[in-house]
């Protein structure tokens, strides 16, 4: 069962969000707890801690924190939240780079987008979950298609770089970074440089020569297809 989190101090938007929510799970068969709360001061750990998807407002007046505030307390917690930033400010968006905010809704576009946001992010959960088959050496090594960070071609070779707790392991194999891509995009993969294909959940920025993972790994960015990489990055996150 999920475990969803809506936060706004407008209680007629956040009645709104909760009722929507509740009927677009509902009607996908999704089984999920929702807990609304309109005083983000009140938010305990536990809450935080259990959350899978989060609604978040960004601005809450007369309060000790803010929505980006509870966006860092969740990422302490949990790298696989998935935070959904509701706001009438698309300004915020670059501050989200740093919590890593799957996407932003602005409040006049809600009956538009809500529903398809809420359905990506529990597509995105899934994946979570999702394994990937590397062929090393002739063994079979199944990795978690969150953990990976990038895959780097050289000459034949594709290295394929990996999260493990807070260093990073290597796999290289005999591959078409190609190939792999047409499997790896629709998982939230994006070629970023002919050498380069990025795991978009690690993505901390994205410039027109160069790329910040979270991983603290900098790489080219081909200024060639900037335009077209940046536009797909800010699709995947909603900002467009």
């Amino acid at each position: 069962m999920l475990s969803v989190l809506i936060c706004d101090d407008d209680a007629q938007i956040l009645a709104h969000l909760e009722q929507e929510a509740r009927r677009v799970l509902s009607a996908n068969g999704i089984e999920a707890k929702i807990a609304a709360y309109s005083d983000s001061d009140v938010l305990t750990d536990s809450v935080l801690f259990s959350c899978d998807i989060a609604l978040l407002d960004i601005d809450f007046e007369n309060a000790k924190r803010n929505g980006m505030d509870i966006a860092r307390s969740i990422r302490a917690f949990r790298e696989d939240t998935v935070i959904i930033f509701v706001t009438n400010f698309i300004e915020y968006a670059p501050e989200g780079y740093e919590v890593r905010a799957f996407r932003y809704i602005l409040k006049n576009r809600l009956e538009r987008e809500l529903e398809q946001y809420i359905l990506e992010a529990v597509d995105l959960l899934r994946t979570h979950n999702d394994i990937y088959k590397l062929q090393v050496n002739g063994e079979i090594i199944d990795v978690p298609v969150k953990d990976i960070l990038y895959l780097e071609v050289m000459h034949h070779s594709v290295t394929v770089y990996v999260k493990d707790g807070k260093s990073t392991r290597t796999y290289s194999l005999y591959a078409s970074l190609s190939d792999m891509e047409k499997e790896l995009e629709p998982l939230g993969f994006l070629r970023i440089h002919k050498s380069y294909l990025v795991n978009m959940r690690h993505l901390r920025k994205l410039q027109c020569r160069e790329a910040l993972l979270d991983s603290g790994a900098a790489l080219p960015v081909s200024e060639k297809s900037y335009r077209d990489s940046k536009s797909k990055y800010l699709l995947w996150r909603g900002v467009q």
